[in-house]
């Protein structure tokens, strides 16, 4: 049998205490110290249940987009590797007017804006989303944004970036009523430390075009559209706005 010293015997007790302490933690807790700690959150959050480990939230509510009955799995193991390792799963797919998310983030205890994710899905109401966007024209939209995410790795700047993004059913609410701009498609990826996406051209305004957007906010776009002709009347005024087309009827963006 091997012989410990007294003060290592408590060192182990110790040490198993806090353990379970941790693990069996309730998760209402920590949220109600970090609410109360850090009062301009832009998170509200409702009936809070489980553990550090294992719980849900029943609503959650930010920048206006609601989520109910987020999940999480945090894995033990990871910590032992110095990374919050969280398996998320909440709102409902097929329910438009929230959000929903399914997938795994993580993120470095040594450095919280080291933040990566994998096989994470997200579904996010537009009307909601660009309502947060500062348009110079006021934009009523409706439809989801979805996006896939394969691999991500964020580090205080985009550092790497496998995925495609969607805006589904897509509408806009114009002088003459509902405007129906159906499905647009991207690619989701890094470019020179910033977010990258690339529309493809297969839609209703044959939009092929590269947005870059930094994580100061800052954007870049270009590339060129024309409206289908079964677009409204008031979709192929407004783009005269970008100038004059050229030969092949496609007007050039470059903002």
């Amino acid at each position: 049998m091997i012989e410990m010293k007294p003060w290592k015997w408590v060192i182990l007790a110790i040490s198993a205490y806090l353990i379970l302490v941790i693990a069996y933690l309730p998760a209402a807790h920590v949220v109600s110290y970090v609410q109360d700690n850090t009062p301009k959150l832009p998170v509200a959050m409702g009936r809070v249940e489980g553990t550090l480990w294992a719980g849900k939230v029943d609503r959650i509510i930010t920048q206006g987009i609601v989520m109910n009955n987020l999940r999480w799995e945090l894995s033990p193991w990871s910590l032992l590797l110095g990374t919050a390792s969280i398996d998320l799963n909440g709102g409902k797919i097929r329910a438009s007017e929230q959000a929903y998310v399914k997938g795994n983030i993580s993120a470095s205890l040594f450095n919280l804006q080291n933040i990566s994710a994998h096989e994470l899905t997200l579904f996010l109401p537009a009307r909601s989303v660009m309502a947060q966007v500062p348009l110079p024209v006021p934009v009523t939209a409706d439809g989801r944004f979805r996006v896939n995410i394969k691999e991500f790795e964020f580090n205080n700047v985009c550092v790497s970036l496998i995925g495609t993004g969607s805006w589904l059913k897509g509408t806009v609410s114009g002088p003459s009523g509902v405007i129906d701009f159906g499905n647009f498609d991207a690619n989701l990826a890094c470019e020179n430390e910033q977010f990258a996406i690339q529309i493809q051209p297969v839609n209703k305004l044959n939009l092929d075009a590269k947005v870059l957007l930094s994580v100061a906010g800052k954007y870049k776009i270009n590339g060129r559209f024309k409206p289908s002709d079964d677009m409204p009347r008031e979709v192929q005024q407004a783009a005269n706005f970008f100038g004059a087309a050229d030969n092949d009827g496609f007007r050039i963006i470059n903002l």
